[in-house]
């Protein structure tokens, strides 16, 4: 037994306070920390086959070469790499990263790619083009998420950003910034649940925002009765996801944003996975509770164009209910050298071709498009939850709609995780409960997709039943990460792996 694990193993009882103090001082420890350093590496060393399995198939460079290579040879490489790495998803094992996938949809994403490839939003008197594409992005964004709905959701306005996070760190600068002007807040505080996106989180760390986590009610939803206690004075907003990330389910949204209205608070609905499907699947009839700005208390939303917006990696949208409410995103500056200065997110420079893809993906679409597509996701999300809940083993987690997530009560499910990656699957182990999920995206709705992961889940599953503890892929891993009280362990762990992405 490694020292990670006995510790792991014998001390996991400890309440976290003093799990905490016990680490702090075990470190100090020249023999601990040496052992832990041994392990550390061991993990770190052992994964960095599977983040470099290029090391001895093309050549390294760790510094500029002497003259310049020949690009016929650099498009080669980027063309066998493309290769290599585009048969998985291309046929549905893949868990969300790609959305829609279909060549000629990329084809056309990379031809108004190339026409744009030079344009700066920054620099706008030179591309004009950039300010249509963003305007029009947000505005049919808005139209889309409830602006105008009602006589409050009039003014819904927004901006563009390079993804979710930045959407969601966004956000979050704007209420801090608006409570200690409006309020005068300097310890500001954020009602968070616990499954809602790590975003907001870094955007904690980053803005100096406490957290304050809301905890799963039963139906793993989060619970209002919790976050209604837990708000004090220095509270400034309330969020709620839709749906989240790791099971896929809807937060209460109109019972926590009729919260934050009754306390004069912000409310954020992260909308990140959700902005695209949602609307269109409550068009095609599902039970989707009202999560727009048609509630009073949204003030504001996020959501990525880059995910079921089928739009080129590197855009999102983060939408607020008026534009007074936008303004504290904005950074501007009127005494630098340089002149005035002005940019609406936390980029300065930006890829004017993103948003130029985003703008004719969403235009290619157009409503009838997603809505096809919206179909076509959740049918096949029913089919594979269906599937899931007939294995005896295996437990659907919530009541979801297209992000299935599963539990086991007999069995390690992160072998079964392993199984199916051996099956060549890539799906998202999870932890706080121990579970795996996969999030539909077009690629799965392929024909024989659907029946091809429920037969090689059956498989897993029996495969584990007979041989528990047999496997040697990432569950050992994974088990470590979600049981081990010393959490600056683990937080050493993952940054000794970050470390293993920049060793060339």
């Amino acid at each position: 037994m490694s020292s990670v694990e006995f510790i792991s193993k014998n001390l996991s009882w400890l309440p976290k306070g003093v799990s905490r103090v016990i680490e702090k001082n075990m470190q100090k420890i020249p023999a601990v920390k040496k052992l832990v350093a041994q392990e550390q590496a061991g993990i770190t060393d052992g994964m960095e086959h599977s983040f470099k399995p290029y090391h001895d198939k093309f050549e390294r460079h760790s510094a500029l070469p002497a003259t310049g290579i020949d690009r016929t040879k650099i498009l080669a490489d980027i063309e066998e790499m493309h290769q290599l790495e585009s048969a998985r998803w291309k046929d549905g094992y893949v868990s969300g990263g790609i959305y829609h996938g279909d060549q000629g949809h990329i084809d056309f994403l990379n031809r108004v790619y190339a026409l744009q490839s030079q344009s700066n939003p920054i620099h706008s008197d030179l591309f004009p083009s950039s300010t249509k594409f963003d305007a029009e992005i947000v505005s049919m964004t808005a139209n889309m998420l409830g602006k105008g709905k009602t006589s409050e959701s009039a003014n819904v306005c927004g901006t563009v950003t390079s993804g979710g996070t930045e959407s969601i760190l966004c956000a979050m600068k704007t209420y801090r910034d608006q409570a200690r002007e409006e309020r005068g807040i300097t310890a500001p505080e954020m009602l968070l649940p616990v499954t809602a996106h790590v975003a907001f989180e870094k955007a904690a760390l980053y803005f100096g925002i406490k957290i304050v986590h809301i905890p799963m009610a039963d139906d793993f939803r989060a619970d209002v009765k919790a976050a209604e206690r837990a708000i004090t004075r220095n509270t400034i907003v309330i969020v709620g996801s839709a749906p989240n990330f790791p099971h896929g389910i809807i937060d209460p949204i109109k019972e926590l944003s009729d919260l934050a209205l009754k306390h004069g608070l912000g409310f954020h609905t992260d909308c990140c996975l959700g902005g695209f499907v949602l609307p269109f699947a409550e068009k095609l009839g599902y039970p989707v509770p009202p999560f727009d700005f048609r509630l009073p208390g949204v003030t504001s939303i996020s959501a990525d164009t880059h995910k079921y917006g089928y739009a080129a990696k590197g855009t999102s949208v983060v939408l607020y209910r008026n534009e007074a409410l936008r303004h504290y995103q904005y950074y501007t500056a009127t005494e630098w050298p340089g002149g005035l200065y002005m940019s609406p997110s936390l980029t300065g420079s930006r890829p004017g071709a993103l948003s130029a893809a985003c703008w004719a993906a969403m235009l290619s679409m157009g409503e009838e498009g997603y809505m096809r597509a919206t179909k076509a996701i959740l049918e096949t999300a029913a089919i594979i939850r269906k599937g899931v809940e007939t294995i005896p083993e295996l437990k659907v987690i919530g009541n979801p709609l297209w992000i299935i997530a599963f539990r086991s009560d007999s069995l390690n499910v992160y072998e079964v995780l392993d199984r199916m990656t051996k099956k060549h699957w890539n799906l998202n182990g999870l932890h706080k409960p121990a579970c795996v999920h996969f999030a539909l995206t077009l690629r799965q709705t392929q024909p024989g997709v659907a029946e091809r992961f429920i037969n090689d889940l059956c498989e897993s599953v029996e495969e584990v039943k007979k041989n528990p503890g047999s496997t040697d892929g990432n569950a050992p891993v994974y088990g470590l990460a979600a049981n081990l009280p010393f959490r600056g362990m683990v937080t050493d762990i993952l940054k000794k792996t970050l470390d293993v992405f920049y060793r060339v």
